[in-house]
């Protein structure tokens, strides 16, 4: 996506009224899929019903990559499936190519820890409804 791309998409985003996704956050999402944004290390704390998801805000391409990487571990069919998979995505970054239309109903990020009370689990991916969240702030929360 280029920025003559994000930026109308970043303004309809704060002026028109959409009542499933933040505005802000669809800011810090459009961040992460644009190529020239250093949107590096942005890491977020979302609260989906009871739980805390905090992790690093990465474009949809990265997490893509990353999850296909790691399903081909799997068995000789799934990891034929996915090496395909990963060289058409390797072969579209080395022809410059991006992708034209990014699923915005999902964030995708990176380092995840996912706590329910005292409970934490970390996730090296995540993805995630932007619909299904109903906070978020910069940064980790504190350790008690």
């Amino acid at each position: 996506m280029s920025w003559r791309d994000a930026v109308p998409l970043a303004l309809r985003m704060l002026l028109q009224r959409d009542d499933h996704i933040d505005p802000h956050l669809e800011i810090l999402r459009l961040g992460a899929e644009h190529q020239d944004i250093d949107a590096r290390d942005v890491t977020v704390t979302l609260v989906l019903g009871s739980a805390l998801v905090t992790g690093t805000v990465i474009s949809t391409d990265t997490w893509e990559r990353l999850h296909l990487r790691r399903l081909s571990g799997h068995d000789d069919t799934l990891r034929r499936i996915v090496r395909d998979a990963v060289g058409h995505l390797d072969q579209a970054a080395d022809e410059g190519r991006h992708r034209q239309d990014i699923d915005r109903r999902f964030l995708h990020m990176r380092d995840v820890t996912h706590r329910v009370g005292r409970t934490a689990h970390t996730l090296p991916l995540w993805r995630g409804s932007l619909a299904a969240v109903s906070g978020w702030s910069l940064g980790r929360p504190d350790q008690d």
